[in-house]
């Protein structure tokens, strides 16, 4: 009910905003635009009448210059009088610049014209060129023949004829011009009708949709109160709820602080409300990698979106500790991405499965015993020990014998995937001939495959490295494959088995079988733990279901990894895949020297350089070639520092340098990268002792080593100024590095420049946003002094400027940085500072 009114809400609120913020301001500027329209129409039209009245005052002032040229002219002839001419000459000089302004005038009107597009207005002209031809014969005719002459000519009506016709063509262009405008006067009438009913329309129109706005928010306004209404209500239902969870519920935001908290958190943690909120949750809940800082990171690499189920240590004010297995998803408000986490204590499950695992543990070595006699002893009485047995007791002592087998199978898995799951597999890693493993191995199940009538064939391609493996575990999984090949191959099969190389530094074990293959539904679980394919299985083949599972394990604790192909009807192949310990030669040096290197890298003409530089350097240097030989031989442990190249066969150098800090034994292994990338990888926050780029600096790779080995820093403790605004962020930084360091607290720019002039620290730890400033205005100030301090950015912020970034020496972003990745940081470049100034 809440969402359907908070829908509805938001569509009333969406239409409100389309409304007034769309449809009213356009039917405004439709009104104005359409007044602004009437407005210039009128203008234009007042022009028009204006041009008009001017146009036919030009007309009448061209006839009234004729009319006084005739009157001067006649006088003249008359009377001979030069006097007589002098209209007649005024009214001469002052035509041609008229007729000049009556043609512009007229183009004005009908457009850019040349002479002859205007044919009335030429008809004009050549009248009044053809009168004044004439008026100026009679001048010319008087003056040279007497007055008779010219009276005679003015007498013949000639003129007179002409005069008139310029008459009509001036009364014609006037009509023109009047009738052109009263039609453009008419149609402005009309234009203008249409605005007056256009703005009436808009206006209505307007007053329709202030109505309806006003009835929308008087309705949006009784929804948002109804809303409120059942907002409380729920609110009311849903912190009852969580008040009455068994489980602790607690809210976090982005930078790990708790912002909420329900009742079973106060009872399990054992502090009030008040307490917990605005701490840390690693205060009482013991995080990854030795308390990570931020909730993002408790996903462990997993999509937060999807939800995660973790398990973690949780700690009482007392100081006690509880397991609790945390359900944690990302929750998207209004105000930003939060983290909600229904943390469980599971002491009691924790209690239930111990006492499970030590009764499976006593139960199965106490069964292991009696089990061992009983099984020899029938073995013994099977084969003949205690003389010949009547053929009824030899087949039931065979029954039993072989019953009893099976149960010391099952017993022995039992123990093995106890032992798995638990982390005390041990394996005892040595070279090993996995050929001759297949050898035993399928030896070993001669007796078996005579029994189901199998038989057994063996390929082992020529010249196949070693491995590393543990030789009883590895012939565990090859008799598995071998077993269960032969129990689903039918009667005369044969079961093929290969050991081959089918890449570059890997071994294959393969194992295929003629029988019905493995069905589709079962092939999801067919490596889970008592998985058969279907119920009669346990009784017709026999086994535990255990087998595929704890081999499986086995395979991958050794690095490698087991798979199957099958197709209905037509036989399985399961096989497994291992690397070869020498993808190339090895040299291992075997000088004294207390600490050992292992060195990684492919290229054997480097190889022999590094080494010989590293045992220079006083160490002892361990060489492959691969990450797999790498990863097996870090598995070993025993070494002291680990140099790699980044670009490997079989994969990077970086990826292995991943697991190995994610890894509890070996995260904190001193590091050094080679690489021909100035800037590959050199991003992350991976603890590198240092980054060496090709060619590489000799010297500086002896120094890096000898600085790795040695504990990456003196004994000393280092100064760190810590520039950091969030008191909770601060407290948790100052925990995670007062083993080692001593840190000093700037809580804004003016109290860290402060901070400075007292005393140059050895590291500074930087955030950006602060309250009185940006932290980059202190990155200027920090080489002015006597030596120039490690800066590290430790921010939620994105460094975004390149130029920025290069200029500090390490950006790690506070939601995806762990606290020993920023310790491990500045002790780094603690140390790297401190060579600088010994050279």
């Amino acid at each position: 009910m809440t969402s359907f009114l908070l829908r509805r809400e938001q569509r009333g609120l969406l239409i409100s905003v389309i409304l007034g913020l769309v449809i009213a301001p356009l039917l405004l500027l439709l009104t104005t635009w359409e007044i602004q329209r009437e407005f210039t129409r009128g203008r234009v039209l007042r022009e028009a009448v204006d041009h008009s009245y001017e146009q036919r005052m030009q007309l009448q002032t061209v006839f009234s210059l004729m009319q006084d040229s005739e009157t001067g002219q006649r006088g003249f002839v008359i009377t001979g009088q030069d006097r007589f001419l002098e209209p007649y000459d005024a009214a001469q000089r002052r035509l041609p610049s008229q007729l000049a302004s009556l043609r512009s005038l007229r183009q004005e009107d009908v457009g850019d014209l040349i002479a002859g597009d205007d044919p009335v207005f030429d008809r004009l002209e050549a009248l009044i060129e053809q009168k004044q031809r004439t008026m100026a014969d009679g001048i010319r005719l008087r003056r040279e023949q007497g007055h008779d002459a010219a009276r005679t000519l003015v007498s013949s009506g000639k003129g007179k004829v002409i005069m008139d016709q310029i008459r009509e063509v001036i009364k014609e262009l006037q009509a023109a011009d009047k009738a052109a405008l009263d039609r453009r006067i008419a149609a402005n009438d009309a234009l203008t009708l249409r605005t007056e009913r256009l703005t009436q329309a808009l206006f209505v129109v307007l007053v329709v949709f202030l109505l309806a706005a006003f009835l929308l928010l008087s309705r949006q306004i009784r929804a948002r109160q109804q809303l409120f209404t059942v907002a409380q209500a729920t609110a009311g239902r849903l912190d009852a709820i969580l008040d009455n969870a068994q489980d602790a519920i607690v809210t976090l935001n982005p930078s790990g602080t708790i912002e909420t908290v329900n009742k079973a958190a106060e009872v399990m943690f054992g502090l009030p409300r008040e307490t917990l909120v605005r701490r840390a949750l690693a205060q009482f809940v013991d995080l990854p990698d030795r308390g990570q800082l931020f909730v993002q990171h408790l996903a462990g690499g997993e999509d937060l979106s999807k939800g995660v189920l973790r398990e973690f240590i949780a700690y009482r004010p007392d100081g006690t500790t509880f397991p609790v297995e945390a359900s944690i998803g990302l929750v998207r408000l209004p105000e930003g991405e939060r983290i909600a986490a229904s943390i469980r204590d599971i002491s009691e499950r924790r209690r239930v499965e111990r006492l499970k695992a030590e009764f499976v543990s006593t139960v199965s070595h106490e069964l292991r015993t009696p089990l061992t006699s009983i099984a020899g002893s029938l073995g013994l009485l099977v084969g003949g020990a205690a003389g010949a047995l009547p053929e009824r007791a030899a087949r039931l002592l065979g029954i039993a014998h072989n019953n009893c087998q099976r149960l010391v199978r099952l017993i022995n898995d039992i123990l093995d995937i106890e032992k798995i799951e638990s982390g005390q597999m041990e394996f005892s890693l040595q070279p090993l001939d996995l050929g001759e493993l297949a050898q035993r191995a399928v030896d070993g199940m001669a007796g078996l495959g005579g029994q189901l009538g199998v038989s057994f064939a063996l390929e082992v391609a020529p010249n196949l490295g070693p491995v590393r493996g543990d030789a009883d575990r590895l012939a565990q999984v090859a008799a598995n494959l071998l077993s269960n090949a032969a129990k689903y191959s039918p009667a005369g099969g044969v079961v093929e088995v290969k050991v081959e190389s089918p890449a570059a530094g890997l071994l294959r074990f393969s194992v295929r079988d003629h029988g019905p293959g493995v069905p589709e539904a079962f092939r999801d679980r067919i490596f889970s733990k008592f998985a058969q394919a279907d119920a009669s299985d346990t009784r017709q083949k026999g086994g535990t279901g255990l087998g595929l599972a704890i081999s499986r394990e086995i395979v991958q604790r050794h690095g490698g990894r087991l798979w199957f192909d099958s197709e209905p009807g037509q036989g399985a192949t399961f096989q497994f895949e291992l690397a070869t310990i020498e993808t190339r030669p090895r040299v291992i040096d075997t000088s004294e020297g207390s600490a050992r290197v292992l060195l990684c890298e492919d290229d054997p003409d480097i190889a022999a350089i590094l080494s010989e530089a590293l045992r220079q350097a006083g160490v002892r240097v361990h060489t492959v070639g691969d990450v797999a030989s790498a990863s097996a031989v870090l598995e070993i442990g025993g070494f002291d520092a680990f140099v790699t190249d980044v670009r490997l066969p079989d994969g990077s150098g970086l990826d292995l340098l991943r697991r190995l800090r994610a890894d509890a034994n070996t995260r904190d292994i001193p590091a050094l990268v080679i690489s021909a990338e100035a800037a590959e990888g050199r991003g992350e926050a991976l603890d590198v002792v240092d980054w060496l780029q090709k060619p590489i600096d000799l010297d500086r790779l002896r120094t890096a080593v000898h600085r790795a080995v040695n504990g990456h820093a003196d004994a000393r403790r280092i100064e760190v100024l810590h520039v950091e605004d969030d008191p909770d962020v601060h407290a948790v930084v100052r925990d995670a590095l007062q083993e080692r360091c001593t840190i000093h607290h700037a809580d804004s720019v003016r109290a860290a420049r402060a901070a400075l002039t007292l005393n140059r620290p050895d590291v500074l730890i930087l955030d950006l946003g602060l309250g009185d400033g940006n932290g980059v205005e202190l990155l200027g100030e920090l080489n002015n002094g006597e030596r120039s301090v490690p800066v590290i950015v430790f921010s939620a912020q994105t460094l975004e400027d390149k130029a920025l970034a290069a200029s500090v020496d390490a950006v790690l972003t506070k939601s995806k940085t762990t606290l020993d990745q920023l310790a491990r940081t500045v002790r780094k470049l603690a140390a790297d500072a401190d060579s600088k100034r010994r050279r």
